[in-house]
């Protein structure tokens, strides 16, 4: 049990009844101080609306109000109870088997206790997701407590399919719910009307050779179409007009389309070449101030964090500086999510404030089900010569 000091302030009502009632006085303040103090009279003044008033009761006046806007902050004492409960994470990809996802469950922590070196997976538990007539086991990873997984590689998550999750302890149990996004498409267009950089007004188009995550994951086993490797080269200029701020100039733009919305987008940008000689140094005010300084390892070497991620819900994609931090071949994922992700991101899930919560869609617990679809490209950032 602990006890919470809330501060209530009623700042809007309060500022309202002062801008009311304070008067609007006509001529110079100062000069009627110093008159008042010369003559040693009380001086009065007229105000906009025909009221009469001292000097000096004008300042009791005001006095009284502000007395008025500060006593209003009241304290608050109020009981809050902590209830430890199931934390639950799991996300599930279009296009590829269930057997690739795993949810990963745990008990919350306490605000004051120590969660480094104390994880508190659950162990033992129930795990199943439902999809339409099939119910799908997770069993528990023998080595990793708390990783649910299942060996089940025949089912492969459906587009706009909805699916639901169901774990359980024996005594505390919690449910969630998602519908996958359906898939969304997309391609490069030109612009010619946000940005200048000398002459030169237009973004030109690229080449891009889109692919899903079950592509990508082909390949890599050794047995996918090795034309997803496809790419055009983007050259990373310097010029002021495109390395200032996030409203520079970009290097290419990509647009998606979907049949049905989506809670919201969300970009990884993943440079496959991430070595030393590769990374784009820039120590410009401009870098520092929209990149953050960069990190060095141990042996004095420059990175920065890669891969990158990005949320974002318009439908034109601008990649430009801040996009890439490394020259070289880069994997760039562009997903649609799910609107419990979404509703996530709404409440305050880089914890801001610890005393709010993130709009969880586990039910009775905390944590976050959800889905996404996924379209894929690859592009290289080129040295300016």
């Amino acid at each position: 049990m602990k006890k919470l000091l809330i501060w209530r302030t009623t700042v809007v009502s309060n500022f309202l009844f002062l801008t009311m009632h304070i008067p609007l006085l006509q001529g110079d303040l100062w000069g009627l101080i110093k008159n008042e103090r010369k003559l040693k009279l009380p001086v009065c003044i007229r105000t906009r609306t025909g009221r009469r008033l001292t000097l000096s009761g004008l300042m009791a006046q005001t006095l009284l109000l502000f007395m008025i806007f500060f006593w209003s902050c009241e304290p608050i004492d109020e009981d809050v109870s902590y209830e430890e409960k199931l934390t639950v994470f799991a996300n599930l990809e279009a296009n590829l088997p269930l057997a690739f996802d795993t949810v990963f469950v745990s008990y919350s922590h306490a605000i004051d206790e120590k969660h480094e070196d104390n994880a508190k997976w659950m162990e033992n538990g129930t795990v199943y997701i439902i999809h339409e007539a099939d119910t799908f086991y997770f069993h528990e990873s023998p080595d990793m407590p708390g990783r649910y997984a299942t060996n089940d590689f025949s089912h492969f998550v459906q587009g706009g399919g909805s699916y639901s999750l169901y774990v359980s302890d024996g005594i505390n149990h919690v449910t969630a719910q998602t519908i996958v996004p359906d898939s969304i498409v997309l391609e490069s267009v030109s612009n010619d009307s946000l940005w200048q950089c000398g002459d030169d007004t237009r973004v030109e188009a690229i080449d891009i050779y889109p692919f899903g995550m079950d592509d990508l994951m082909a390949f890599w086993g050794g047995f996918g179409n090795p034309d997803i490797m496809r790419h055009d080269t983007v050259v990373y200029k310097k010029d002021d007009c495109y390395t200032s701020s996030f409203t520079s100039m970009p290097y290419f733009v990509v647009r998606w389309q979907s049949d049905s919305e989506p809670g919201m987008m969300r970009n990884i940008n993943v440079a496959m070449e991430d070595t030393t000689s590769n990374f784009i140094m820039d120590t410009s005010f401009s870098a520092l101030a929209f990149k953050g300084a960069p990190y060095q390892d141990e042996a004095g070497n420059y990175y920065r964090s890669n891969p990158q991620v990005w949320n974002f819900s318009q439908p034109d994609l601008y990649f430009s500086w801040l996009s890439f931090n490394y020259y070289g071949l880069h994997l760039i994922m562009i997903q649609s999510t799910d609107h419990a992700f979404s509703d996530y991101y709404k409440g305050d899930p880089m914890s801001f404030n610890q005393y709010v919560l993130p709009d969880s869609n586990i039910e009775d617990g905390y944590g976050l089900f959800t889905a996404t679809n996924t379209s894929a490209f690859f592009v290289y950032i080129a040295r300016e010569e």
